[in-house]
């Protein structure tokens, strides 16, 4: 054996040690590839740091897969929105493939572009009718969910433009 062959396995020692002692720095969640939910959230701009600062304060920072697309809920179910649908799903079975998710958390928001979109003139603009809008599709959501992956839960939100948001319950 020559000496520059002792110390190439000597370097490799090394960078397997410290390889180690940095993988030991990881959080345990983050090693075993665990992610509490997915969360669905609309796109839109306005609310992004608001469903951050949501997810903060509800103390899932860091635990959780995100997935943002128009109309949130409606990107799951809409017939307006069929490559949306299709992600949607592609993405809930990449999570639970990946991390081991346990549930599904939606994010809706009023005044949303893809409501309007979706249902036109029927779109529903005062908060009552609204809320029941949103109801129904998460309703849809709901039934897609327990169809194609009856082992998760779910929960549903609907944020306010200015931030706050109200579970919905479906």
């Amino acid at each position: 054996m020559h000496d520059h062959e002792v110390c190439l396995h000597r370097r490799q020692f090394g960078l397997l040690v410290a390889g180690a002692a940095g993988l030991a720095l990881v959080p345990f969640s983050a090693q075993a590839g665990h992610a509490e939910a997915l969360v669905l959230t609309c796109m839109d701009y306005r609310l992004v740091d608001d469903a951050v600062k949501f997810f903060d304060a509800k103390h899932f920072t860091g635990e959780y897969d995100q997935v943002s697309l128009a109309g949130a809920s409606l990107a799951g179910v809409s017939d307006k929105f069929p490559s949306s649908n299709a992600a949607v799903w592609d993405h809930v079975q990449i999570a639970k493939t990946l991390h081991h998710i346990q549930k599904v958390i939606v994010l809706d928001h009023r005044d949303c572009g893809a409501y309007k979109v979706a249902f036109g003139d029927k779109f529903a603009a005062e908060k009552a009718a609204e809320t029941e809008q949103h109801k129904k599709v998460m309703a849809e959501f709901k039934a897609m969910l327990a169809k194609k992956h009856p082992d998760l839960g779910i929960e549903f939100y609907l944020m306010a433009l200015d931030g706050t948001a109200e579970a919905i319950a479906v």
